[in-house]
């Protein structure tokens, strides 16, 4: 899974077209980067596809660091970031939106130390039991990662927009099965999860729509 190279590029691929349908049926430039999100798991999908290749096909041997790099910088700063980021613009209740700040700011701290982590020390990955397995060494990562639970996994609750409870449940509850019976995979395995279920998106997108705007196009 995340599962082989074929699962993770056909993930990618068929995240495209979605994300942007997500962005051609946004009418709000506050919902704009929520509706990318589908294709950042996309290029995210992609990465993980050329880990695959790297480790299991000599001739894709150079693409390892590139490919490596480009997936940990998604998985490690961007989503604690982004999540808390698509949710605090899209946010109309400003009692919310000042909650969703303080999250915003939670997130930007723990991006900062994950990039600066990328630049100083040691990652890597295995494939091993149908799985890649993703090694970072990381000072202080025990501490990092229930801050990027909160950031990533709790964020989405916050809003109020129209669907969003429905797809911060997919995401929670993926993430929970996934640490329960793929915890050393977890990176991995829930990020394959997670886009596929970035397709709520299209639904939250399209419910939260201007009446005006959808009455135009109905």
């Amino acid at each position: 899974m995340c599962f082989s190279a074929t699962a993770s590029f056909a993930v990618g691929a068929g995240l495209i077209i979605p994300g942007y349908i997500a962005i051609s049926r946004t009418s709000s430039r506050s919902m704009l980067a929520f509706s990318v999100t589908p294709v950042v798991f996309s290029f995210h999908q992609f990465a993980e596809g050329f880990i695959w290749l790297s480790l299991q096909n000599p001739g894709f041997a150079s693409f390892y660091k590139p490919a490596l790099y480009g997936y940990s910088l998604i998985s490690q700063p961007v989503w604690p970031i982004w999540v808390p980021l698509i949710f605090w613009l899209m946010e109309r209740d400003l009692q919310r939106k000042k909650l969703l700040f303080y999250f915003l700011l939670l997130g930007i701290a723990s991006a900062a130390y994950m990039f600066f982590c990328l630049v100083n020390y040691n990652i890597s990955a295995v494939a091993e039991n149908g799985h890649i397995r993703y090694y970072r060494d990381f000072p202080l990562l025990n501490i990092m990662r229930p801050i990027n639970f909160v950031t990533i996994a709790i964020t989405p609750f916050l809003s109020t927009l129209r669907w969003t409870k429905l797809l911060a449940s997919a995401m929670f509850g993926s993430l929970v099965f996934t640490y329960l019976f793929y915890t050393n995979y977890l990176i991995s395995v829930w990020c394959f999860f997670a886009a596929i279920l970035s397709l709520l998106v299209i639904l939250v997108v399209y419910a939260n729509r201007p009446e005006g705007d959808l009455m135009s196009r109905a």
